[in-house]
């Protein structure tokens, strides 16, 4: 239980430093439109397959010396830190969408229709 509460934060604190730096960037660059919570799902989808990788593949051959790495329940612990992780981060993309109002612009285009009168349409 140690091991899933210390991945999970570790994976949550990755989670904090992506969307960091995905919102900086945003903020800096106006044409760049990076969604942090996407990259780290496509992240932990990288680290989900390298460790699996690692757990059957590098480990298993090596049971004396990474035993308790190579054990399916603990490859399945770590991915369980993985997928909650992923889901915390589009859950909260989620939540952002959600609550932010839309951008609306409180300009209204006006159309000529004739000198006496004018239509005033909201965009």
């Amino acid at each position: 239980m140690p091991n899933f509460l210390f991945n999970l934060v570790s994976n949550l604190a990755l989670l904090t430093i992506v969307l960091s730096a995905c919102h900086l960037c945003n903020r800096l660059v106006p044409s760049a439109a990076l969604n942090g919570a996407h990259i780290f799902v496509a992240l932990a989808s990288a680290a989900l397959l390298l460790d699996a990788a690692l757990t059957f593949l590098v480990f298993a051959d090596a049971q004396s010396r990474y035993g308790k790495f190579s054990t399916s329940g603990a490859f399945f612990e770590r991915a369980g830190t993985y997928v909650l992780a992923a889901i915390a981060a589009l859950a909260w993309q989620y939540a952002a969408h959600r609550t932010r109002p839309a951008k609306t612009s409180n300009t209204a285009l006006v159309i000529r229709t004739s000198p006496y009168s004018e239509s005033h349409l909201p965009m």
